[in-house]
């Protein structure tokens, strides 16, 4: 397999602790997503894919333990029956990377985005043995197998500072880590959520072929997904900017949610609804103000008639 990337501007950096270890959990199914490609459930609900390339194996997120990661390296031998070589983490949240170490040890280098290595990099160092096994880049990097192509990309920030993607372009598969979920709300409440970010990385998703998508959490879905999603942080989005210009208080959200002006059936005023306004409410007062244009030096040319 060759890897090829392209390494451009650092990203910042601020993401949660990372639990290694944890309450042993266990791969509550394996799901055929198509030909060579498969995609895991645990019992913490937290989704793993893996797919062949060449003689070798990549999989996506590595489980939220010790003991599910070993759980998933059995399942991923009994139906591709070839090593692991790349492990990609599409962000550095406990639920996703908790079970990176048991791939390291396996064999398998690490990639992520660079806003997530520093996170990831004392899991993988730990099991490694202080040998380099963490390949991490900006915005592209692309593996090349015999018999498939795996696009992998950093759109910005959204769900975390770091998240990635993971596109198998020939079979129109996303791998999309919490950035896209299927039939369930996204979580807008990590303490480096961009709310905007997401939106604008979602739009960039819309534009891409693709016919299936894996999620972080959730079922496999189709394309509608992205839309859907895309929909709910938009709207979770206009309706916290609506809140904080009237300057709504926490404690009345839901009161004011329920409003005929916000064009919410009652039943989608859910507590998760209420803590993901409030979050980007939060958000909001706290980004910075954004930087005025600077003034011309000189008046500009008169338009010739």
């Amino acid at each position: 397999m060759r890897l090829g990337a392209r390494v451009l501007l650092p990203a910042l950096l601020l993401l949660l602790p990372i639990a290694s270890e944890a309450q042993p959990s266990r791969v509550a199914s394996v799901e055929k997503v198509a030909d060579g490609i498969w995609m895991a459930t645990t019992d913490q609900t937290s989704n793993v894919g893996w797919f062949v390339v060449g003689e070798e194996v990549v999989v996506v997120d590595a489980g939220t333990d010790a003991a599910t990661a070993k759980t998933l390296l059995e399942k991923i031998q009994e139906t591709a029956g070839k090593p692991v070589r790349y492990l990609i983490v599409t962000h550095a949240h406990g639920d996703h990377a908790g079970g990176t170490g048991v791939f390291v040890a396996a064999g398998a280098d690490v990639i992520s985005s660079e806003s997530a290595a520093p996170g990831l990099a004392p899991l993988v160092g730990a099991a490694s043995k202080g040998k380099t096994g963490l390949l991490a880049f900006s915005e592209r990097l692309v593996l090349f197998g015999n018999t498939r192509r795996v696009a992998i990309y950093f759109l910005g920030p959204a769900h975390t500072a770091g998240d990635i993607v993971v596109l198998l372009p020939d079979e129109k598969v996303l791998f999309s880590g919490d950035i896209v979920l299927s039939k369930r709300a996204p979580y807008m409440q990590s303490p480096d959520v961009d709310p905007k970010g997401w939106e604008n990385t979602l739009a960039r998703l819309a534009k891409l072929d693709i016919e299936k998508v894996v999620p972080g959490h959730g079922t496999i879905g189709a394309r509608q997904a992205i839309a859907d999603t895309y929909g709910y942080v938009k709207k979770v989005n206009e309706l916290a900017h609506t809140l904080v210009l009237e300057k709504v208080s926490e404690t009345l959200i839901e009161a004011r949610l329920r409003r005929p002006d916000t064009e919410l059936q009652p039943s989608a005023i859910t507590p998760e609804l209420i803590a993901n306004i409030r979050a980007v409410m939060r958000w909001e007062g706290g980004k910075p103000a954004p930087t005025p244009a600077p003034r011309p030096t000189k008046a500009p040319a008169a338009k010739k008639k």
